[in-house]
């Protein structure tokens, strides 16, 4: 069983800084360091395609979806392009970049995505959608309502331009705020670290920064990586345990994170799947856990948590342990 292509779709109203953030992830070597293999979709509203014009020249298949919006007259564009990355035979991507237009409802992208005929191919890794800070509260109407459509779906939203208002426009714009489930980044020019908003690890089924040999028990190992400003500001915490867990109680525990923790990935082993290992996908409020292929090497739980700030990795590592199945014959003894 091949593991599902990550699908990253960058949405948000008109001029709120969408091809800005693709050029960010374009120019960066975030996926080139991995030897990963990109595709990009670009969808603008009208006869002429001009945000694929301005989109960074790289090595990466770059598909155009012009004169409509990708959630209505273009879907059907928008299916045909994606048969046809998923049938190529060399050059497969390992990634894909769906930029949708200002006036797209990124929703309707992301239930074409779940199509029966794309659901164990591909996988919505994000949707992040970006707010203009000086534009939003001037919106009115049918444009408003869509801007509130498009942060509805969002997992992250990316308050962009706030070098263009002051704190007090700022806290008008979260005063309304309707979208507690989705992690908020402030930032001017779309610079936001990549490793909060896109899946680095991609089509493998092992987090790229696996576990180090810092050990907590027997079974327990964890590693906490707070970077410096050169590095974008963001932490890093991976854990690995070896023996079984168990699937209610990590859902529990990953569903209550704190808010800064933007993404969770890893292979966990769960008591209710004994054969197979399962992917965990968390970004934003979303999370998935899904069965892969059967073990191929000893059984093992690994976690990797990206944080926008400083990880509580004390009382997240507590939490974690308490998912095992041997945790409540531990605590008796």
């Amino acid at each position: 069983m091949s593991t599902p292509i990550p699908v990253t779709i960058v949405s948000g109203f008109l001029g709120a800084g969408k091809t800005t953030l693709l050029n960010r992830i374009l120019n960066s070597d975030i996926y080139a360091n991995k030897g990963l293999k990109i595709a990009v979709m670009v969808n603008d509203f009208g006869e002429l395609n001009i945000d694929s014009q301005l989109v960074v020249s790289a090595e990466q298949n770059m598909i155009n979806l012009e004169n409509g919006c990708i959630c209505c007259t273009v879907e059907s564009d928008l299916i045909e392009q994606l048969r046809k990355l998923l049938q190529m035979r060399s050059g497969r991507p390992d990634v894909i970049l769906i930029e949708t237009s200002g006036v797209s409802e990124p929703s309707k992208v992301v239930n074409t995505l779940r199509y029966p005929e794309f659901k164990n191919q591909l996988s919505v890794d994000a949707v992040i959608s970006m707010l203009d800070a000086e534009q939003f509260n001037q919106l009115e109407g049918t444009m408003k309502r869509l801007a509130m459509d498009q942060l509805s779906a969002a997992d992250i939203v990316v308050i962009n331009k706030t070098d263009l208002v002051n704190q007090q426009q700022l806290q008008q714009i979260k005063a309304q705020w309707l979208f507690p489930n989705a992690s908020v980044y402030q930032t001017q020019y779309a610079n936001v670290p990549l490793e909060l908003l896109l899946d680095i690890s991609a089509s493998s089924a092992v987090p790229s920064t696996a576990v180090h040999a810092h050990q907590c028990t027997a079974q327990c190992h964890h590693t906490v990586d707070n970077a410096d400003a050169h590095s974008q500001q963001f932490s890093t915490m991976s854990w690995q345990h070896d023996q079984p867990l168990k699937l209610s109680k990590l859902r529990q525990v990953l569903t209550s994170l704190p808010g800064n923790i933007y993404r969770v990935k890893g292979i966990v082993d769960l008591t209710e799947v004994p054969e197979q290992r399962c992917l965990v996908h968390k970004v934003g409020s979303r999370l998935t856990i899904e069965k892969q292929e059967k073990w191929q090497t000893s059984k093992s739980s690994q976690l990797v948590f990206i944080a926008s700030e400083a990880i509580d990795n004390e009382h997240i590592q507590l939490q974690l342990a308490s998912t095992a199945a041997d945790a409540a014959t531990r605590l008796q003894a």
